[in-house]
């Protein structure tokens, strides 16, 4: 289980497998962002654990210089040869969320679409967020886009299972040690392959208390990508807006 996102971030299934998360979706994430924070066309955008850049090619294309990072090399090529047919300057680079060493300042840092809770320990899971506070200008942003442990406790579904482009992907769900776990079985043309995905389930009010106590404050928060209201109880995300 240790460093799962390793070999399934690298893997080209990835994104097939998450081919409904599309860029009407991150385009929706992305103007909820800039509406809410208000930050001035020009300013600096670091896209954490961007993977295919659909996030970061957008906020590139609204006049935003921006710089995404991730530890899947298979990701970025994909957000390097969208960016490149978009005509965009995004910068990429390769790195682990653990460890991210840049010289710059930034106005706004993301944690988009569950890029966050992937190891072992809380020292781990909060590291980046230590980062990003001290990478952030004064005033600048943090956003957390984070799944609702309440909600997937109550809506867990066990198993489900689909077909695209002639595969067959069965996702087995479980919660084990206060993490979500999936399973995912991909067959296709006889050959079989399986990934796991593991993410820790933090509160509302933890992911705030322990965030807080890096340096941030609390600036907004949210429950979909649509900007609705957060409910623990029916809300399915959790969209985290901090402030340095």
């Amino acid at each position: 289980m240790k460093d799962w996102f390793k070999d399934w971030f690298a893997s080209d299934l990835y994104l097939a497998v998450y081919k409904h998360r599309d860029e009407a979706d991150a385009y929706q994430l992305c103007n909820l962002i800039l509406n809410s924070t208000k930050i001035s066309k020009g300013s600096f955008i670091l896209d954490a654990a961007c993977g295919g850049g659909r996030h970061a090619n957008y906020f590139s294309s609204c006049g935003f210089n921006v710089t995404g990072f991730d530890l899947s090399k298979t990701l970025l090529n994909v957000a390097l040869k969208q960016a490149r047919e978009q005509n965009l300057n995004t910068k990429f680079f390769c790195s682990d969320l653990r460890n991210v060493v840049l010289m710059k300042k930034f106005d706004l840092v993301t944690n988009l679409f569950t890029s966050f809770g992937y190891f072992e320990n809380d020292k781990e899971n909060f590291a980046f967020i230590s980062s990003a506070f001290a990478l952030l200008n004064n005033d600048g942003f943090y956003v957390l886009d984070y799944l609702n442990p309440s909600y997937i406790e109550k809506n867990l579904i066990e198993e489900s299972s689909r077909k695209i482009d002639g595969a067959e992907i069965v996702e087995r769900r479980m919660i084990r040690n206060r993490r979500v776990e999936k399973e995912i079985t991909i067959r296709k043309n006889d050959i079989e392959k399986r990934f796991l995905e593991s993410v820790s389930l933090y509160s509302k009010e933890f992911l705030v208390s322990k965030i807080c106590e890096i340096g941030f404050n609390l600036f907004d928060c949210f429950g979909d990508y649509p900007g609705n209201t957060y409910s623990e109880d029916n809300s399915q995300r959790m969209i985290l807006i901090f402030r340095k």
